[in-house]
């Protein structure tokens, strides 16, 4: 094991030489994990690593959304320095943490076995905990690099993957180009609008709750970056978005029909509402109009402290914070209750029939309740089936292209009865 040890410097090297080192090439993330192990073995003081066994958990829990998610909660941790993360190609994810993450990294961890919670996989037993190992790099260097290496193995001994035609993701050269790009195009054409209805369900008559005002990234990706696919690498597309924010501030303010909304919303990064610009946006809003802005529930999960800062800034001004993206997935991560949103946003899916939460047996239905049926919005409501199952939940809000069919104009007045959905 130490000769082996010894000779993975000389390896590395040559690794280097070959251009294994390209993100491209198979075993990228493995590769660099053993090089960045095998240097701190050499000042390991303080250092744990942190591997997640997600390639073994059920298939119907190892889907890409909750992987997703996953890496998703510890990107504080990397943001702060905290520490690095690593993708591995099988699914599995592993940390390197400094000494004083180990705390937020069990607090994290505990709400992703309430992710999995039922999978075989987290339920300890007399084998220990299968599903997340610890390593201690002043006394487990070795074996954590072993475990690295022979990921590695198994990584560049798989079968390659079919050629596609896929185009290429972001890199960080490549966004600094793009981010120039947009930051002198002309965005107005890629604002789009979707308006919220509120259903009575007695009368089935509704009106407009608000408008929400987002850039079409499709759209704007043909003109900014038609050989790129910016959704590639997420955490580059973060930094993206958030002047995507910036430019969508800059162009609702000027665009009519939002100027003559009572109340409009906008998806936005929680880092956008902080800037200069979104206090500008909000000075620059009509004497009395509202303004909703729609953050993703994974961020909210990543961090909720900033997002109990903004909701309770915003509340201040009269203005109103919601939750979106809320999926089966994430309404089982998420308490929204106890996050007091004024407005929870759905995702419908035929699944919400049949969801249990398997820590409380509460079903979606209870779950709408718990956050208050007035705030709740069912979004991406395609059918007859997704408005009956929100009526019958108590859902009062209602957004997608099945509602668009019952609306008319754009310039009646919230409150206004629309045409009835029928």
């Amino acid at each position: 094991m130490g000769a082996g040890l010894q000779g993975q410097g000389t390896a590395r090297n040559s690794c280097i030489a070959a251009g294994m080192y390209n993100q491209g090439a198979k075993g990228h993330q493995e590769t660099t994990l053993v090089d960045t192990l095998d240097r701190m073995r050499r000042n390991p003081e303080g250092r744990k690593v942190v591997h997640l066994h997600l390639s073994q958990l059920l298939a119907p829990n190892r889907t890409s959304v909750r992987i997703k998610i996953v890496t998703r909660m510890f990107r504080t941790l990397e943001s702060g320095r905290q520490a690095q993360i690593f993708s591995m190609s099988n699914d599995d994810l592993v940390l390197i943490l400094n000494g004083g993450a180990q705390r937020d990294v069990n607090n994290i961890l505990h709400r992703i076995r309430k992710l999995f919670e039922g999978d075989p996989l987290t339920i300890d037993d007399e084998s220990g905990d299968k599903f997340v190992t610890w390593y201690d790099l002043s006394l487990d260097a070795a074996m954590a690099i072993h475990s690295a290496q022979q990921m590695r193995q198994e990584a560049q001994n798989a079968p390659p993957k079919a050629a596609t035609a896929a185009m290429p993701s972001l890199t960080p050269a490549l966004l600094d180009e793009v981010q120039k790009k947009l930051a002198f195009a002309n965005v107005a054409p890629f604002m789009r609008d979707q308006v919220a209805l509120r259903v009575n369900a007695a009368t089935k008559e509704a009106s407009i709750e608000f408008y929400e005002f987002f850039l079409s990234v499709g759209d704007l990706q043909k003109v900014i970056a038609p050989n790129l696919n910016l959704l590639g690498d997420r955490s580059l597309f973060q930094d993206l978005s958030r002047t995507m924010d910036l430019r969508m501030l800059e162009t609702v303010i000027r665009a009519p029909h939002a100027r003559g909304t009572p109340c409009l919303s906008l998806n936005l990064n929680l880092e956008t509402v902080l800037t200069p610009s979104f206090g500008q946006f909000i000075d620059r809003v009509e004497k009395g109009q509202k303004v909703i802005v729609e953050v993703q529930a994974v961020d909210v999960l990543t961090n909720i402290n900033m997002y109990l800062d903004i909701r309770n800034v915003l509340s201040s001004m009269n203005h109103a914070i919601l939750i979106d993206g809320l999926s089966t997935t994430t309404l089982q991560m998420l308490d929204v209750a106890s996050m007091k949103p004024d407005y929870a946003k759905i995702i419908w899916a035929p699944e919400l029939l049949d969801m249990m939460d398997p820590a409380s047996n509460r079903n979606a239905g209870h779950m709408v309740q718990e956050i208050g049926t007035e705030k709740v919005v069912l979004s991406r409501c395609d059918s007859a089936a997704a408005l009956s199952w929100g009526l019958k939940s108590g859902i009062g809000l209602f957004q997608g292209h099945f509602l668009d069919a019952f609306h008319k104009g754009r310039k009646r007045p919230t409150g206004q009865p629309a045409r009835q959905p029928a």
